[in-house]
């Protein structure tokens, strides 16, 4: 044979390569199955059996209540009860409880000018207690200043509910007459840090 008829070393790389691969497939193989095997080999820990009426007496600990900060973040205008701007009180409770009320003037549900956003330095907002799985409903309740003063009752009336994971959907605030008023309020309810 001539020297010319022999193939370069370099042809035979990728048989070698593939190989040595096929050797490394077969070896991890084998040393699965043997630690498999050596695990199956050592006793198991007997079964713990728990009855439900141990599970019944074992003390409980109450889920205690959790603080929230309960604060507007805005109100959308849709109507304003007036032919120009007007002046707004209302007032948040909580459970029946008063929680803050605040003063909004020159309301507007003129476009562009119909999102009031309620600064964070602002009495909008209070602290109040969560227990798990209750439900609070938040009442909103507003009365428009002016010249032609609302009574004693309110004008606009809205509920949302407050669940317990601090979730509160727009509350939509309106009157009767929609056109006496209407407003969606926008809230948050964040976790109070102790």
């Amino acid at each position: 044979m001539a020297d010319s008829d022999k193939k370069p070393v370099l042809n035979l790389v990728p048989a070698i390569l593939t190989g040595t691969a096929a050797l490394l497939a077969a070896l991890t193989t084998v040393y699965v199955n043997v630690r498999n095997d050596l695990k199956s080999e050592v006793a198991s820990p007997a079964a713990v059996t728990v009855t439900a009426s141990k599970i019944a007496s074992a003390p409980t600990v109450p889920a205690l209540p959790q603080p929230l900060r309960l604060q507007l973040q805005r109100i959308a205008v849709q109507e304003d009860g007036a032919v120009g701007n007007a002046d707004w009180r209302f007032a948040v409770e909580a459970d029946g409880q008063p929680m803050f009320a605040l003063q909004q003037d020159s309301m507007s549900a003129q476009g562009g000018r119909n999102i009031v956003v309620i600064a964070a330095d602002r009495d909008a907002q209070a602290t109040l207690e969560l227990a798990p799985g209750q439900r609070l409903p938040i009442v909103v309740k507003g009365w428009r200043s002016g010249w032609f003063k609302s009574g004693s009752e309110p004008v606009v009336v809205g509920e949302g509910v407050l669940s317990a994971a601090g979730a509160l959907a727009p509350v939509s605030v309106t009157a009767e007459d929609v056109k006496k008023g209407s407003f969606t309020f926008y809230f948050s309810a964040a976790p109070q840090p102790d």
